[in-house]
């Protein structure tokens, strides 16, 4: 899901922002769990479940996990980045994003600006890094709904995406997803892809995938295992599914992710991983 996540007593903390440049195909490393950016010059794209996102100079993005979201520069681009977080029961799980951010929210623009949040500065006035976390995350709230594709247009794929999302390691079928919204598979395929682009059991797979991509970031776990976790029968078809979908092998995002080379990810956000999970047969 892109937008819409629901939740309730949530705050916002910024601690520090900065600005970026990144060459073309260079990938923004994910200082932290989360981040919001804001396009100055140059064209950027943000992997999301559904498909890339391409935003121009002006737009702006919130990504909760960044580590699952690369942000690929196309042209030479120059960023404006911030280590915000949102707090509450459920911080969305896919990338907002609110277009023409910098025309619409000038005010909050220009105070990371003329005021950019520096590490000795939120370890001197912690009030600040909320006071900023809270006018850039409502600003973000307010722009950024209904600015990309989501589950939650459609009633019936939102609960659909939901029980997957839950226990993506499950062994779902077509019709067990279908059974669990009470509508005929025939129907489930056409209204999901009419809501994302992709079929449920493609949506599956990039659950897993992003779950093994979490799973790559922040274990030592064997490739092998990795791949079995993810629904793969074997470390091949998972290795292939995994270039489809990020553009680079799983060993290479682990080495980028925790900064273990000097060598720049080339990522590729495909429409649809190429090989299905073995627990499961695409539709």
């Amino acid at each position: 899901m892109d937008v819409s996540d629901g939740s309730t007593a949530e705050a916002w903390v910024l601690a520090v922002s900065r600005m970026v440049r990144l060459a073309p195909g260079e990938v923004l490393p994910p200082h932290r769990t989360s981040l919001w950016l804001l396009v100055r010059e140059g064209t950027v794209e943000v992997a999301g479940r559904t498909g890339p996102h391409r935003l121009e100079p002006g737009d702006a993005a919130y990504i909760h996990r960044a580590r699952v979201h690369p942000v690929r520069a196309l042209s030479v681009t120059s960023l404006a980045v911030a280590d915000l977080r949102r707090l509450g029961k459920n911080p969305p799980a896919a990338p907002l994003i609110a277009r023409d951010f910098a025309a619409r929210q000038n005010g909050a623009v220009a105070l990371l600006d003329l005021c950019p949040m520096r590490p000795e500065t939120a370890v001197d006035r912690p009030r600040m890094t909320t006071a900023y976390g809270e006018i850039l995350g409502s600003a973000m709230l307010s722009e950024a709904g209904g600015a990309t594709p989501s589950t939650a247009a459609d009633p019936i794929v939102h609960r659909a995406a939901g029980a997957m999302e839950s226990d993506p390691l499950h062994g779902w079928t077509l019709s067990e997803i279908a059974g669990h919204v009470h509508v005929g598979t025939t129907v489930l395929v056409e209204r999901f892809r009419r809501a994302t682009g992709l079929s449920p059991m493609q949506y599956l797979r990039r659950l897993r995938l992003e779950q093994a991509m979490d799973e790559l970031g922040r274990t030592d776990a064997p490739l092998a295992r990795v791949a079995g976790t993810a629904g793969y029968g074997s470390v091949e078809a998972f290795v292939r599914a995994f270039r489809a979908h990020t553009g680079c092998t799983p060993g290479r995002w682990r080495q980028s992710i925790r900064g273990l080379t000097g060598s720049t990810m080339n990522t590729r956000a495909a429409s649809t991983a190429a090989t299905a999970p073995s627990r499961s047969a695409a539709k």
